[in-house]
């Protein structure tokens, strides 16, 4: 099935119903439900990455110290709150296959899988575990996801549209969403990239450094006149800063929150994502403020 077919065919009567919502192409239907909370995604990690955070940039320089206990994805949605979960590899953990670790994600709502990050596979097999392995043992696998699918050394790199085009026409084949990551302050969005996010149905926005999210209103306004009206953006939200290895001080915290707010209530992103769920057991305000807005919010509904 071809991109076309598929649009066609994911109606909320059709394939779409199969993915827990109705699919939001073109503005006709949504994937999601009214509330804030069906719109929350984490993004997952192992539980091991809170040690390999250490090499994250900054971290020896800073004296890091993982303050605190770490958890795993499911638990670590549980805790906050959210319904949904991305599912992304991370470098030097084991290759697949992971016995039964996706058991964990059985009473999620919907889970997405990572088939461009750090883990050891190719895209190519990453996706054959997604369509072979995953898809017909968890019927809440709604989609696919490229992170870092943009960076690159070379600041003027601009990924392979023909390849991308054969990934998403396979994704959309087996019924599932494609969703990419992009930067505001690591890449940008540059206008090559613009074809790229014609081919993909999400569009995740995130702020790398926490000195930027001064600037998140205004830039992620940006991103929704660059990828069009009816796209669904999701927006991200670090709650623990990997440039400098420490947690997003509490005032950074409550701007990126309250901007949030805004924009969901003026429908410019259609969700969040909160990053990462191994820090969800942390004793810490970034946290602590991400799970109070969850309680207070989620129940919202999303544009009002």
């Amino acid at each position: 099935m071809n991109r076309r077919e598929f649009l066609k065919n994911t109606t909320c009567a059709g394939g779409a119903a199969a993915m827990g919502g109705c699919k939001s192409f073109f503005g006709e239907t949504s994937f999601y439900g009214p509330t804030i909370r069906d719109r929350l995604w984490m993004w997952g990690h192992h539980i091991d990455c809170a040690h390999q955070a250490a090499n994250c940039a900054g971290a020896k320089k800073n004296g890091f110290k993982w303050p605190g206990r770490s958890v795993d994805q499911a638990e670590g949605c549980r805790l906050m709150g959210i319904p949904n979960n991305c599912v992304i590899r991370w470098c030097n953990l084991p290759k697949y296959p992971w016995g039964n670790y996706f058991d964990q994600f059985t009473s999620m709502k919907r889970i997405s899988f990572g088939i461009h990050d750090g883990g050891a596979e190719s895209t190519e097999k990453k996706m054959r575990i997604a369509f072979e392995e995953l898809q017909p043992r968890y019927p809440n696998l709604t989609g696919c996801f490229l992170d870092d699918y943009f960076i690159s050394a070379d600041k003027n790199y601009v990924p392979d549209l023909k390849k991308l085009g054969k990934i998403s026409d396979a994704v959309h084949a087996h019924n599932l969403r494609l969703s990419v990551v992009a930067y505001a302050d690591q890449v940008g969005i540059k206008p090559a990239f613009k074809p790229h996010f014609d081919l993909v149905d999400e569009v995740s926005f995130w702020f790398w450094r926490g000195d930027s999210i001064p600037t998140m209103n205004g830039k992620v306004r940006a991103c929704r006149d660059f990828i069009g009206p009816d796209k669904d953006l999701l927006l991200g939200l670090y709650m623990w800063d990997f440039s400098v290895a420490a947690p997003i001080p509490a005032n950074k915290m409550a701007e990126q929150l309250e901007c949030a707010r805004r924009l969901l209530a003026d429908r410019t992103v259609t969700g969040l994502l909160f990053h990462p769920t191994f820090a969800a057991a942390l004793d810490v305000p970034s946290v602590k403020l991400s799970k109070e807005w969850i309680a207070a919010h989620g129940e919202d509904r999303w544009g009002v």
